[in-house]
């Protein structure tokens, strides 16, 4: 199936046109790049590579020299577009809010596979009586769709596009006060810590950014004193966290493993890291 800004081609015409786009110099190849970010708000690295008739290492070359121009943002594996990257004649570019929704729609669909799986895992150990934390990110909004399908389940949550997303379900949906902060769209500051504080939840489900030996890390320091709440008014901690972040650390600790009674992953964790949760009796769940 084309993707999104393809145009459906077919015999002499298909051959013409790839053709001419595999011969484009490469300044012009880079502005089409850009008109097509700008259309779509976003496209990947193979994508290009197809499109152009180019290696996926020269299409990541010309997402490079871009992204110093200020024209486009680089992501994994694709780019997205910039306020910067408006064109003469063409739209305006995309306002903050909306270019941070792009980005964490681009953050979303990585893994996105993994993080339905390990969702699907996490519903499965809820019950009507359960009063849980839910923390920001990505696998906890994946979550937050399963959790539209339960009842009489109280969520307490400091992500706003998770208690958007719940609003009209049968969860009863509770928030605490404080500072949004922009990237995330996730309540935080010192009254949200608070707020949390003072509850109790059956079971708290936590997102990290990475994981190693030394427990669970998170870019944020601000979502970090909310998550850390959640950890320390919780019965049973429950870790969700896709393959992909193994063995790797970020900017704050968020976590312990002997803080950690159930990891929810895709995969098996190496084994340096098995033996670690194992030793601190952590409860490994591959989810199918």
């Amino acid at each position: 199936m084309p993707t999104s800004g393809d145009a459906v081609l077919a015999g002499p015409a298909a051959l013409v046109q790839r053709t001419a786009e595999t011969a484009l110099p490469a300044a012009v190849r880079q502005q089409r790049i850009v008109e097509w970010v700008r259309r779509d708000g976003y496209v990947r690295v193979a994508t290009l590579a197809e499109r152009f008739g180019i290696s996926q290492m020269s299409a990541r070359r010309d997402l490079e020299a871009l992204s110093k121009q200020g024209l486009i943002q680089r992501s994994q594996g694709a780019a997205v577009a910039t306020q910067a990257a408006s064109l003469p004649g063409g739209p305006p570019a995309m306002g903050e809010a909306d270019m941070r929704e792009q980005q964490y729609e681009t953050r979303r669909r990585r893994q996105i596979v993994a993080k339905q799986a390990i969702a699907r895992s996490a519903a499965g150990l809820l019950s009507p009586e359960d009063n849980i934390a839910l923390d920001v990110g990505s696998t906890a909004l994946t979550l937050a769709r399963e959790l539209v399908k339960h009842a009489g389940i109280h969520v307490f949550t400091n992500h706003l596009r998770v208690a958007s997303l719940l609003a009209g379900s049968r969860c009863v949906v509770l928030m605490p006060g404080g500072i949004v902060r922009a990237q995330e769209l996730s309540v935080c500051g010192q009254q949200a810590v608070e707020d949390a504080s003072r509850r109790w939840f059956s079971k708290a489900f936590i997102g990290v950014a990475g994981l190693t030996q030394e427990g669970g890390f998170d870019s944020s320091p601000e979502d970090t004193q909310v998550k850390r709440a959640y950890i320390e008014h919780a019965d049973q901690v429950i870790l969700l966290c896709d393959a992909s972040k193994f063995g790797k650390r970020s900017l704050v600790q968020a976590c312990g493993l002997r803080e950690i009674d159930v990891l929810i992953t895709d995969a098996e964790p190496p084994k340096a890291l098995a033996l670690a949760l194992a030793e601190a009796s952590v409860r490994v769940v591959v989810a199918a």
